[in-house]
Parts: structure tokens; C-alpha cells; sequence
């Protein structure tokens, strides 16, 4: 299979400096003599991607001269201007051209090599590590996609020690793994020395080595080769024995990649899964962006693999991001982790306010580590606010319920799980009771090109399909409300009135909701109407058709009407399905929303509850038990409150009319459907899957995208349909624009095939997983 990564035949380095003129060039050209002088049978390459001040400078030039005739040199990219390759050019090229080239080229010389017993490529980059390509993007973002072994060029002068050691900080924060720092010997300054020991308190390896400074220029041509000629013959003593530290910790981290699958069988209990029926471990090197880079032991090469179901659907601003990553390690210089109760820092009171700045709705935030905690929260405070207004907290312990729809899933803690309808979740969980009454929701899908909902018998008093001339006709529901199909919203109304009237007697403390899609149980679209009528009828009615009394001092102009309303967007919020809140497509608010996932852009835990005042005050007392007892010993931690800041605001900005959104996505979607919704998902697309004949019906809204296959004979969680789908995506032979082998990382839900994009994900990419799934399905 194609790859540009390292693989136990080919090592791949590339050569960062601490600064300019530190000797990056001739350590370049030392290593790759060393290279060819360490191994019989082994190609040596050595790639320039960007060169400035050609042809007067060309460090493939040099490296050539001084090597033998058998070494591959190339330079791609040539500017006459000395200067920094951000201002040698008037048309920069863009990064995924110079990334898909450079990739290219690597591929070329990976494939050159197939009948040598293995390679060396060595990759010079320009100036210092954060110098800029052509874009202006820093260096050390632009090439961690191909995450090579770094050897850093240290800097020998005054002040030497700091350049190097920030240096080394920047590659090894942004995961780069850094086994050598190469430096010219200096008597006076002896920045090896410290380096070494600083180095080597460090919980990775790396080797510090120093060589004799190179003579200094001479004035006759002639001679200057000469005495460099003989310089490099000196400096073959000094970088062989490097060359022979690299090639260990290159076997050393091969034959720990064997040997992680294997243990992780032995050692792991993974979650959600029948290990019984796993027949591939996924060995995962490294992620960047929207890629894992995985390990496959048969082949001993190292692969793309999309992650197309946003890692659990915490994906938001990609993998690696360092953004966020410098988010967190500056909370973690600053803070660590503090206490939070009684206390305050300024990560999570920034993050309170910028969430509050949005929910308008809400004037209170609380804090916890997941989702399922979150929706925890959400159930204490909900049934703690209805118990106090109706009085139940007064009555003798009754049960108190909630009031859902059938297929909803809101986490694994024992309270959520028993807020939901018997399913497969907690079918074996002996101390699961459902505490509840669950609705059967009408749901959205697209069927041979045709928009419509499917409404069930349970609801309407038999099964219907209602069409639609468009997917933004069902999703206008935030501006026509009932108005968008009125006759439906009166069934639904009658439906849900009727519910309400059969639960009398019993004390509802909470209407649970996922709104717009239910993630774990199916990727289930749900009629936005159907949960706005359900909304505004249980605040204008439930109290009266429940027949709850309201005590003194709990009036119902405190906040919220009938019962509390809790929105799970632990998956859908924050922009995973198009808008920052799901809750914007119903145009309704609720009176507490849950928030995790994408809240960090996919990068720490963290989760929030968010809610009114009222719901606030009911825990108000001077009698210590009365509060909310809820926590966890890292609550509001600083790393995760300055991600999730950062995150909001990155969100905030993709999602600006001058984001990338609006022409990538949105507009192409206007085109086509109109504009109450759209998808980072092809309009064609979801045309043509709607056709295939092995398709039931799909549907996109947002970053998600879910087909569900015919099966006759098992529906849902159970159904293994998916299966033979799930394994051609993981382990086809696709490849993308640069001839790279990439798969997809593809969860099944039963019988359906949900794939999942970033926020940040490309149309390009977007287009390579689509072109994938329609193989996979049509084959």
C-alpha cells in the first residue's frame, strides 16, 4: 500500500534548526554520507522542499557536491529573492499544494527503494522552525502531517541554549518525536554541555552530540572545496555513530509498533465492544487534523486512515490542533489544576462568560468532565425544581419520572441510563429501571432523492410518510413554527396531549430531549416540529393536564412553565449539526442544555450544564444539604476551560459570514435545497446514496451524514448489515489526490453507516471519504 511514512525499510528524517546560519545545511549533508556509509544496498534522498536566493543558493547543491554521485537530491520549490519564503513571492502557493508535492515526491522515492533492502530521506527545512512557508504558515505546523523523527540543529553561540531548548519545547509540544540535537562544538560557550543535561532529564531519549565547527570560508573557490572535502571526511567520525543511534531508536520504535496490538488485547477492556468479534487491532501512531496514521504489522508500514467518525464525535477543530494544544499547556503552566469550589479562575470564568454571552437563555453554568455527568447534573436539577414547586419533595418518596422519546440514549451513569427506554445500552445492566414514559418519535429521511417524514402509528394512528419538496422545507420550523404543516402539528399536539392526560398521577420531574438527532440510538433525524410542538405544549399545558398544583412562593413566572425542559446537546451542540445549538432549528429554548464533545475541539474531557436562574434558586438555602452534591475532584479544570474558550472562539469565526462555511457548505446547499439547513456533506451526494438500491434512505445535516442499508430480517443496533461496509472502508485500497493509500475509521450503528467529518475537514476531503462510501456500497 502507498505511504509517504516511515516504515521498517524506509527512514525518513527531516532537519529543523533552532535558527538561521546554524549549519542545518551541513549536518544535512554529513548525515546523509553517514547514511550512505551505515548501510549496503540502502538509497540515500534528500529533499529541499523551498529554497530561497537560488540559483546563488542552493543547499541541494552542496549536499550533492559533497556526497557521492549515488545520493537523490531534489529541490522543489525555487525563489531568486535571499529572503524568507513567505515575501519571495507575489503568488504563494497554497499549503495543500506544497504538502501534496512534497508528499509526492516522498512517495516516488518510497517506491524507488521497493528493490533495495531499505532507504534513508532526509528533509531540510528553511531557516528556523518557525519560519514560514510560502503561506506564512509556520514551519512546524506546515509539516506535522508527516510527523518525521526531527533531528534539531542546535545553535552553538551566545545565547545558543535558549534557542535550541525553546526549540526543542515547540517540536516536542506539537508531538514530534526528536531522537538527535546536533550541534557545532563551541570551547568558549560549551551550549552542549547544558543542553545534555537539561535534555536528558526528560522522560523521552534524546542524544545531544557535538562536532568540530567547519573551517571557515576561503576566498579561492578551489580551496574552500578542498578544505570542505576534507572537513566532511573528518565529520563521517562523528555523525556515523549518530546515524547508528537513529537507526536504533528507528528499530526500537518499529518493534514496539509490532508488538502494541497484540498487548492491547491482552491488557485493554475497550468500551462498546465484543472483543470476540474484533478481528484487526487498529494500531494508531499519531492523528493530525482529520488523519490518524496508523501501523499495520503484516505490511510494517504506517498508513492514513481518515477518521470518519470524529473519534467518538469529539472531533471539532481536528487532531493535533495547536491552537488547543497551546491552550492547555498555558493553563497547565499557569494553574495545573486549582479547586474550584468557593473559587475562581480565570480559564472557566472566561469560558462561563462566553457560554452565557451565547445562551442568552441561561444565567448559570456548572461544571463537569463528560457528557453522560452533564445530563446527571441535568436530572438533579430538573427534579429537584419540579419536586419543590409541586410539592413532592414534601410527600412521601415517590418516583419521579421523565418524559422522552423511544431511542434516546443520554450516557452510562445509572441515572441517565434510566432515563431511557429499555434498549441495547441496558438491556444486561441488572440495576437499570426505566423511569419514564417514551414517545416514538417521527423522523426525517431522504429516499430516492425525496425529502420526507416518516410519522408512526403510535402517533397518528398509522403509519404515514409525509413529503416534502425539501430538506429545508422540514427544517423551517424555527421560523414558520406550527405554520410549517398545520395540519401535522395538531396530530402531533392531540398525540402528545393524549400522553400527557395518561400520566397523571405521577410525578414528572423533566421533558429529556436530544434535539434534532439521536446519535448513540441510530443517527435518528426527529421531526423538528414533532419536538416543538412537544415543547411548547408541555410549558402552555402539562401542569393542567397533569393536574400539579403549584406551592406558595413557586409561581410559574420564576423561569420556566409546566415542566423542566433539558436539552442533551452533548452531541449536537456546538455547530456538529450546522447551527451552535441544535435548539436553533427548533426555535425554542430550553431551561437546561448539556454540552461536552466538540466543546473542546476534540482535545481534553470537559463538560457543561447549562440553566436559568430559577432552576438556580430552588438549591438556595442556608441549610448546607440543599445544594446541588454534585462534583468531581477536577472540576472546571483550567486545561479544559481554556480549550473549550478557545475552541468557542475558532467555532465563532468558521462560522462568520466571511468563514469558510458560507462558500465551502452553505451556499452550495442554498443552491440546491434552500437555506434553513445545510451540510459539509455534497447535495449530489446525498442524491445519488438516496438511489442505491442496498440503501433504505440517508440523511445529512451539519458534519454527519448516516445511510441506513436495507435488512429484512434484524433493524437497529443489532443488525450486522453494516458490517461487511464497516470493513471495506477500514481496509480497502483507496487512494487520495497525491496516490496515498487512505481508509476511513468507520463505527457501524446497527444497520447504520454514519460517517462524520471535523470542522475544519476540506471539500476535498470531504469528496475523497464520499467517493469511498459509494465504492464501498456500490461494490
Amino acid at each position: 500500500m502507498p505511504s509517504v511514512y516511515s516504515s521498517r525499510a524506509f527512514q525518513a528524517y527531516q532537519l529543523f534548526a533552532a535558527n538561521t546560519n546554524v549549519g542545518k545545511t551541513i549536518f544535512s549533508t554529513g548525515l546523509c554520507r553517514a547514511a550512505a556509509l551505515s548501510a549496503n544496498n540502502h538509497n540515500v534522498f534528500y529533499l529541499k522542499p523551498v529554497q530561497t536566493g537560488y540559483p546563488t543558493d542552493s543547499d541541494e547543491r552542496h549536499v550533492k557536491t559533497y556526497n557521492s554521485s549515488s545520493i537523490y537530491t531534489h529541490t522543489e520549490y525555487t525563489y531568486p529573492d535571499p529572503v524568507s519564503p513567505h515575501i519571495a513571492t507575489t503568488l504563494p502557493p497554497s499549503d495543500r499544494q506544497v504538502m501534496d508535492k512534497t508528499k509526492q515526491h516522498i512517495l516516488n522515492c518510497v517506491q524507488q527503494s521497493k528493490d533495495k533492502a531499505g532507504a534513508y530521506f532526509f528533509l531540510e527545512t528553511a531557516g528556523g522552525i518557525h519560519s514560514p512557508v510560502m503561506s506564512g504558515t509556520s514551519q512546524v505546523d506546515f509539516y506535522r502531517p508527516l510527523r518525521m523523527p526531527t533531528v534539531l540543529v542546535g545553535d552553538s553561540n551566545l545565547g545558543g541554549i535558549s534557542t535550541t531548548l525553546t526549540s526543542y519545547e515547540s517540536l516536542h509540544l506539537r508531538g514530534y518525536d526528536v531522537p538527535s540535537v546536533l550541534l557545532f562544538n563551541n570551547d568558549r560557550y560549551k551550549n552542549h554541555e547544558l543542553m545534555a543535561t537539561r535534555l536528558g532529564q526528560s522522560n523521552v531519549p534524546v542524544q545531544v552530540a557535538c562536532v568540530p565547527a567547519p573551517p571557515a570560508p576561503h576566498e579561492d573557490p578551489m580551496k574552500d572545496q578542498e578544505a570542505m572535502q576534507r572537513y566532511y571526511a573528518e565529520l563521517d567520525e562523528y555523525l556515523v555513530p549518530v546515524m547508528a543511534y537513529l537507526d536504533k531508536q528507528h528499530q526500537d520504535r518499529f518493534d514496539r509498533l509490532d508488538t502494541m496490538a497484540d498487548k492491547a488485547r491482552d491488557k485493554f477492556w475497550w468500551p462498546f465492544t465484543q472483543h470476540n468479534l474484533v478481528k484487526k487491532v487498529t494500531v494508531m501512531d499519531s492523528a493530525h487534523q482529520d488523519r490518524f496514521v496508523t501501523y499495520d504489522k503484516e505490511t510494517q508500514t504506517q498508513n492514513d486512515m481518515f477518521d470518519s467518525c470524529a473519534s467518538w464525535w469529539t472531533q471539532g477543530l481536528g487532531h493535533a490542533n495547536p491552537q488547543l494544544t497551546l491552550a492547555a499547556a498555558h493553563a497547565a503552566g499557569r494553574y495545573g489544576h486549582v479547586m474550584f469550589p468557593e473559587s475562581c479562575n480565570e480559564p472557566a470564568l472566561a469560558l462561563a462568560e462566553s457560554v452565557l454571552d451565547k445562551d442568552t437563555w441561561a444565567q448559570r453554568v456548572f461544571f463537569s468532565d463528560n457528557g453522560s455527568t452533564a445530563m446527571e447534573v441535568a436530572l438533579k436539577m430538573a427534579m429537584g425544581s419540579a419536586g419543590k414547586r409541586y410539592g413532592w419533595h414534601q410527600q412521601e418518596r415517590k418516583p419521579i419520572d421523565i418524559l422522552g422519546l423511544d431511542g434516546s440514549y443520554h450516557g452510562d451513569t445509572i441515572g441517565t441510563m434510566d432515563a431511557c427506554s429499555p434498549n441495547v445500552y441496558n438491556d444486561q445492566v441488572d440495576w437499570y429501571q426505566p423511569r419514564g414514559t417514551w414517545l416514538e418519535p417521527p423522523t426525517v429521511h431522504v429516499s430516492q432523492g425525496k425529502a420526507f417524514v416518516h410519522v408512526p402509528a403510535s402517533v397518528s394512528g398509522q403509519s404515514e410518510r409525509i413529503d416534502y419538496d425539501s430538506l429545508s422545507s422540514v427544517y423551517s420550523v424555527d421560523q414558520l413554527g406550527n405554520q410549517r404543516d398545520t395540519a401535522l402539528a395538531d396530530i402531533y399536539q392531540r398525540h402528545i396531549r393524549e400522553q400527557l392526560i395518561k400520566l397523571r398521577g405521577r410525578n414528572v420531574g423533566a421533558v429529556l430531549m436530544e434535539p434534532l438527532l439521536m446519535g448513540a440510538g441510530g443517527m435518528i433525524f426527529v421531526d423538528p416540529l414533532f419536538q416543538r410542538v412537544m415543547v411548547d405544549t408541555v410549558r402552555q399545558e402539562a401542569k393542567d393536564l397533569l393536574g400539579y398544583q403549584v406551592q406558595p412562593n413557586h409561581e410559574q413566572t420564576d423561569g420556566w412553565q409546566g415542566i423542566p425542559i433539558v436539552f442533551d446537546e452533548v452531541f449536537a451542540g456546538w455547530y456538529r449539526l450546522g447551527r451552535r445549538s441544535a435548539s436553533d432549528h427548533l426555535g425554542v429554548k430550553p431551561d437546561i442544555a448539556a454540552y461536552a464533545k466538540t466543546l473542546t475541539g476534540g482535545l481534553l474531557p470537559l463538560a457543561l450544564t447549562v440553566t436559568k436562574e430559577s432552576i438556580f434558586n430552588t438549591f438556595l438555602s442556608d441549610n448546607k444539604p440543599d445544594c446541588l452534591l454534585h462534583g468531581h475532584s477536577y472540576t472546571a479544570h483550567p486545561m479544559g476551560s481554556n480549550v473549550a474558550k478557545t475552541t468557542i472562539d475558532i467555532l465563532e469565526s468558521l462560522a462568520s459570514p466571511s468563514g469558510p462555511w458560507e462558500t465551502n457548505y452553505r451556499q452550495p446547499w442554498k443552491k440546491h435545497d434552500g437555506g434553513n439547513m445545510w451540510s459539509m456533506w455534497n447535495w449530489e451526494t446525498v442524491q445519488e446514496l438516496s438511489h442505491l438500491p442496498n440503501v433504505e434512505s440517508v440523511m445529512s445535516l451539519g458534519s454527519v451524514l448516516a445511510v441506513s442499508l436495507k435488512d429484512d430480517q434484524t433493524k437497529g443496533y443489532g443488525s450486522g448489515v453494516s458490517a461487511s461496509v464497516i470493513q471495506k472502508l477500514r481496509q480497502g485500497r483507496f487512494l487520495d489526490n497525491t496516490g496515498v493509500n487512505v481508509n476511513l475509521f468507520a463505527r457501524p450503528l446497527g444497520n447504520v453507516v454514519y460517517l462524520m467529518t471535523s470542522q475544519i475537514t476540506t471539500p476535498d476531503d470531504v469528496g475523497l471519504c464520499e467517493r469511498m462510501l459509494l465504492s464501498a456500497l456500490k461494490n
